[in-house]
This record gives C-alpha cells, structure tokens and sequence, in this order.
C-alpha cells in the first residue's frame, strides 16, 4: 500500500512539474499594413471573376508551444477594392453595388471578423483551425487550413484560402432562380504578418 502511494505521490509530482514547465502562450499582434486580405468572386458558369482587397482592422494570434491555439482578426468592410476592372468608372460602380445592401451592406455592418475556436496540427507548419466567421452581422462555424511560418525580429506568417457560402450571410444578390448570375462561394485569400506581443 505504502509503494502504490509512494508512486501515485511521485505521478502527481511529476505532474506539477511538467504543468509548471510548460510554454506559456505566446502573443501576436497583427501587422495591419503587412498583412491582406483578397477576395474572389465568381460568375455561375465560372465564365469570369472579379477580384478585389479588404483591409485588416485589428487581430492578433496566439502560439502554445510552436503551434497554433488561437486568433481573430477584424475585416474593415468599408475598405473593399476591385483590382480587375481598370475603367475608373466602372470599377467605382462595382465597388459602390459590393457596399450597397445587394452585398455587404457595409453602412450597417462596417466590419467583419473571424475567431479561430480550435487547431490542430497538421505537421509542416500546417494547421487545421475551426472559426466563427461573421458577415453582416451573421455568425457561421467554417473550417480551413492554415500555414504558419516564423520569421526574423519575433516576426510569424500566417496564410489560409478558403470559401465561403455567400447566401449564409444573406449576400444575396443574383441568386434567386429566374435571375441565377453569381456562383454561391466566394473565396478569401488571407496572407497574415504578426509580431510578438508581450501582453
């Protein structure tokens, strides 16, 4: 009885010791003007696209160990941009019907945001993250993949592309039936620089 208690004493000991060694949570803040966000949209038939930026707010990450345990970054709506239509005139329109409330509706919902709740190593550098992604004020779970890289001067990179389902988030313009025009998803290309916090 004495040597399964001495053991058990031991375990816990252990124990202590392993939880009071463990890596702290390291945080990042994010480089707003290093860091993008792109976005892609599609015709029905894949005929064409339209491609465009928004900017990042605010965010930051969080690394346990190396590895990915948490992040949010805030999506400045107002900021949206097309990069594939050169007449001004015609670009400025199309900018214009992407704010109104045919799309993001920006006047009411200035920003957007993602919250990652849960990552999983990959391996390489890759991480599968769960997220809450929220647009016009409409909150959906989505799942991706992400990259993180470290860099000089407690500097990390962060990459993900993923789709998302326009008409969870009532963006939807062109798809009722008798007027079908733009494909249901539309992809964001995140590309993310980050440096070490200390708070």
């Amino acid at each position: 009885m004495n040597i399964k208690l001495k053991i058990i004493g031991m375990l816990l000991l252990l124990g202590v010791v392993l939880f009071a060694f463990k890596a702290p949570k390291v945080n990042y803040k994010i480089d707003t003007q290093k860091s993008t966000v792109q976005w892609t949209g599609y015709h029905l038939a894949k005929s064409y696209e339209h491609i465009g930026n928004v900017n990042i707010q605010s965010g930051s990450l969080a690394l346990e160990n190396g590895k990915l345990s948490a992040g949010s970054f805030v999506i400045d709506m107002t900021s949206i941009t097309n990069s594939d239509v050169t007449d001004g005139s015609k670009n400025g329109k199309l900018v214009g019907h992407l704010k109104s409330d045919d799309f993001f509706n920006v006047e009411k919902y200035p920003t957007a945001k993602l919250v990652i709740t849960q990552a999983s190593e990959l391996g390489n550098g890759k991480f599968k993250a769960t997220a809450d992604l929220t647009i016009r004020g409409i909150t959906k779970p989505i799942e991706f993949e992400a990259m993180i890289e470290e860099g000089k001067d407690d500097m990390i990179m962060a990459s993900a592309e993923f789709n998302v389902e326009r008409t969870q988030y009532e963006v939807m313009y062109g798809w009722s039936i008798e007027n079908a025009m733009l494909d249901d998803e539309f992809t964001l290309k995140v590309n993310l620089t980050a440096k070490k916090s200390n708070s």
